[in-house]
């Protein structure tokens, strides 16, 4: 078994007011044989949340492109991970989003991905060794689809053995923000 030391960053939230002068992040430690729900968890508490929400995760390749998303249990319904788009809303998408010094192998991945897209994993039954950490570019990572928390989430380290318990915190940076905006503070 192998036991993975995953980086979380919390991107900031403009809307919820969370701009960090320093960047904030977790170092979380799991066992290739935990879920992404037991990483979510791992997440969920590393961050002081105290209110459940769905969530998602995205693997992504080295190039920055989504390859699957991982739901919620109770959001997952053996679908599509996202919405295809059509060959009009690519070239938009790549026109106006994508930096001009993206490959064209990656543009065309990118293409295949939206028009033909993959289906949707559980995030219950679905464990991290699976996701391939140390091939995996990188995964993202959207808790409380309201709010719209977003994280970044790449791999620091990997060693040989198991955790006796849950994915726990190694290493931290950073105060985490409150899971609410206070109206108190407008």
């Amino acid at each position: 078994m192998t036991i993975y030391v995953f980086r979380v960053w919390l991107l900031p939230n403009p809307p919820l007011g969370f701009e960090p002068e320093e960047e904030v992040w977790r170092d979380i430690e799991v066992d290739g044989s935990h879920t992404l729900t037991d990483f979510h968890e791992a997440v969920f508490d590393a961050f002081e949340r105290w209110d459940s929400h769905a969530y998602e995760f995205i693997t992504r390749d080295a190039d920055g492109i989504a390859l699957r998303s991982y739901v919620h249990p109770q959001l997952y319904n053996d679908g599509l991970s996202w919405q295809p788009m059509d060959d009009d809303e690519i070239d938009r998408f790549i026109d106006q989003a994508v930096p001009n010094d993206a490959s064209e192998e990656a543009k065309v991945r990118f293409r295949e991905l939206q028009s033909n897209p993959p289906p949707e994993g559980n995030a219950a039954e679905t464990m991290v060794e699976e996701l391939d950490p140390e091939q995996l570019g990188a995964l993202s990572y959207t808790f409380d689809m309201g709010d719209n928390w977003e994280h970044y989430i790449e791999l620091q380290d990997t060693r040989e053995g198991s955790l006796d318990g849950d994915p726990t915190v190694v290493d931290e940076q950073g105060e985490a923000p409150s899971q609410y905006r206070d109206l108190d503070d407008e």
